[in-house]
């Protein structure tokens, strides 16, 4: 449903893809919807965590850089650091609110987009009369449920504090159906609305040296995220082994922002233990743009994304449309993007034995062709003209007044 007329909308978030430290889906999915929401004429504006105070238009979109205050800095010194993350995410909540009033002022903003997570628009939704909608991308308490995870109290306070957010957001949406039943029966939301992710290939400009440095010629298997237990990535590793040993011209590659974990405090050197027998049939490497990733995703055999816990992952929507077949898992949103055997497989997560097994017949499966034809056609159902459309049609129900309640 078309806008019938264009709208001021801003976005606040954490992270973005302008600055150095983004490495999550959030700032991907930000950049997406505000390059389509501006390509169709609304005025876009992107509120973000930085390192300095500066405006600048990047893409059809103006940019707001805003850094905490060294007020809350200093309270991090006072309290020694113990509620470092909780005292530093309530900084950049008030830099938001402080950044959205000033652009209302200067011209009044028609909604503003939060994201659940880093509570960066409590704040705002308590001292600022802008209609908004809040998006999740994650529930933090289900992971810690899934790993018998006890948080600290740092940790603790982070989490009330994105609860606190629940009681002020009539109107909340996320890109899965699976996220969609946790916040229903987990934070109690009456009603959560499902608008899927936009994908699509953001750029025709691709940087071939390091396929070209690396993989030319090669036959590999493809894992690109972060490399972190909730992607499976420790799953991954383990099933490797026997991958490698049965298929003598494979190789795996892997790429991606490297992490601590329980298991190791760096996960690329849990992966090169794991995998050290197979050195010379093993690429590991940091993440890389788009331009440099895209011709390594579709330069790939199969990519492999085994996570134990998702939200329609933009690693499995990007290979999908550059024709990829994904082995998934199921319960992690997957199903949402693949049909078993159809456009892609999927297994159980947490498994490595069944990862295993099906990454080894799904290597020599002669139907790949077929499927990763189906897996593109697939991706076509995420494409902004029908999920940004969708999006832009909740944002008038909000402002019509239509939207149904989503409080707790």
């Amino acid at each position: 449903m078309p806008s019938a007329r264009n709208l001021r909308i801003a976005f606040a978030t954490p992270e973005y893809v302008t600055e150095k430290r983004f490495d999550c889906g959030l700032a991907t999915y930000i950049h997406r919807v505000g390059r389509a929401l501006a390509g169709m004429g609304h005025e876009i504006h992107v509120v973000t965590l930085a390192d300095t105070d500066s405006e600048f238009e990047h893409e059809g979109i103006r940019v707001h850089r805003i850094k905490v205050a060294k007020i809350w800095l200093n309270l991090n010194r006072i309290t020694r650091y113990r509620l470092a993350t909780s005292i530093f995410l309530l900084g950049l909540s008030a830099g938001v609110y402080r950044k959205l009033r000033e652009l209302n002022r200067r011209q009044p903003l028609d909604l503003v987009q939060f994201p659940f997570c880093r509570y960066s628009g409590l704040v705002s939704m308590l001292f600022l009369r802008v209609p908004h909608v809040i998006r999740a991308s994650w529930y933090e308490a289900a992971w810690n449920d899934l790993t018998n995870t006890t948080p600290g109290m740092d940790a603790r306070i982070v989490g009330a504090l994105e609860q606190f957010q629940l009681r002020f957001s009539p109107h909340f949406c996320t890109p899965s159906g699976v996220l969609q039943r946790t916040l229903t029966e987990r934070a109690g939301l009456k009603d959560v609305r499902v608008i899927p992710s936009p994908c699509y290939v953001e750029t025709s400009e691709w940087d071939q040296s390091k396929y070209d440095e690396s993989l030319s010629g090669k036959t590999y298997l493809l894992f690109f995220g972060r490399f972190e237990m909730r992607k499976g990535f420790h799953v991954l590793c383990q099933a490797l082994p026997r991958f490698l040993e049965r298929h003598a011209g494979a190789y795996a590659v892997l790429v991606g922002r490297d992490l601590a974990s329980p298991l190791a405090p760096s996960m690329a050197e849990y992966a090169r233990s794991l995998l050290s027998d197979y050195g010379d049939r093993v690429l590991i490497l940091d993440r890389l743009s788009h331009a440099r990733l895209y011709p390594i995703i579709e330069g790939a055999h199969l990519v492999v994304l085994p996570s134990l816990m998702d939200n329609l992952p933009n690693a499995c929507l990007e290979a999908m449309a550059l024709g990829k077949v994904v082995l998934g898992t199921r319960g992690a949103s997957f199903e949402e993007m693949i049909s078993d055997g159809e456009t892609g497989f999927l297994v159980a997560p947490n498994s490595v034995d069944e990862l295993a097994e099906k990454i080894s017949a799904a290597w020599t499966d002669p139907r790949l062709g077929t499927i990763g034809r189906a897996a593109r056609k697939k991706a076509l159902d995420f494409a902004p003209e029908h999920t940004v459309e969708t999006l832009l049609a909740y944002y008038q129900e909000v402002l019509n007044g239509s939207g149904k309640s989503r409080g707790t």
